[in-house]
């Protein structure tokens, strides 16, 4: 087998349905490649709807009881017999060419980790028509599971994710830190596609945004104690001046009112303009009182 997709799923069946159709529809040999579906506890009816599925190449369902993307990742690369393991989400609509053009940069050079383009999206229907270029598409880490390959045997010899990582932030990051140290090199191919569907968010959302604001919080205080380097504080905003810089815009509380207040006078359920940028300062206003928070607490248990 010369590649293996490992996608991990929570809760997500329709969207689930779409991106592993894509999968399906690669314009590489069938029996070279496999998905492997880890299913971190899903009660939505994701296993009943894959059964309605008819993969053209092999595929492997895994379900566990809910452990956390870094626990599930490990479970699909243990499972996965492809010399080559290409990770995405399961709201990613891959492109007919994202395997063959991951393993010709493969074949080229073997000791590398392969990066695709991702091109952020909030139409199900026609991703490819929409802009080719958003300011969420940037993104200068070295393993970004979106849209990343790499051979399973490094992946085994840096020691897989880490499963201290339990909630939502960092365990890719974290994992090219060590693919790194092993002396493997970042390729970059423009032309291995995926379309990553983000909604817009909307008043509804807030509530499920700022609790994914916390989960990332806490994991980042996990990234920094496990990397204390200036590139990991600078990542995860963990140093002086950007808590300063938070501290300010926060204004004692007044900033987090003030922003609130906008998104509730807000007309629509849609956040657009002013109020959606509100909605992007909360949520950097809580992921920020977390780290404080989470900080604090190491500092006590460290004084104890």
């Amino acid at each position: 087998m010369d590649i293996s997709i490992q996608i991990c799923t929570y809760n997500r069946k329709e969207l689930l349905v779409k991106a592993l159709l894509a999968h399906f529809d690669q314009n590489y040999p069938k029996d070279k490649y496999e998905i492997v579906l880890v299913d971190d506890g899903s009660s939505d009816g994701t296993k009943e709807v894959l059964r309605e599925l008819n993969p053209p190449c092999k595929f492997t369902y895994l379900y566990q009881e809910n452990a956390g993307l870094s626990a599930a990742r490990n479970v699909g690369i243990n499972a996965a017999e492809g010399e080559i393991i290409l990770f995405v989400d399961d709201d990613i609509l891959a492109s007919k060419n994202l395997i063959a053009e991951h393993m010709k940069v493969h074949n080229e050079h073997p000791r590398s980790v392969v990066r695709g383009w991702v091109n952020h999206v909030d139409d199900l229907e026609k991703p490819g028509k929409q802009p080719k270029f958003t300011m969420q598409d940037i993104s200068t880490a070295f393993f970004w599971t979106s849209n990343v390959s790499v051979a399973k045997k490094y992946l085994d010899e840096a020691g897989l994710f880490d499963e201290r990582f339990k909630e939502y932030g960092w365990e890719d990051l974290e994992l090219g830190l060590r693919l790194k140290s092993l002396g493997l090199q970042l390729k970059h191919n423009r032309d291995a596609v995926v379309y990553h569907y983000k909604s817009r968010w909307k008043k509804s959302d807030l509530p499920n945004l700022l609790k994914q604001a916390r989960s990332k919080g806490r994991t980042a205080v996990i990234f920094l104690d496990k990397h204390p380097t200036v590139r990991v504080k600078l990542a995860t905003g963990i140093h002086s001046m950007r808590f300063f810089w938070n501290d300010l815009l926060e204004m004692g509380g007044m900033g987090v009112q003030f922003c609130q207040s906008a998104i509730d006078k807000h007309p629509d359920e849609e956040l657009t303009g002013f109020p959606l940028f509100c909605a992007h300062q909360l949520y950097k206003f809580e992921y920020f009182k977390t780290i404080k928070e989470t900080l604090d607490k190491h500092k006590v248990k460290a004084g104890n």
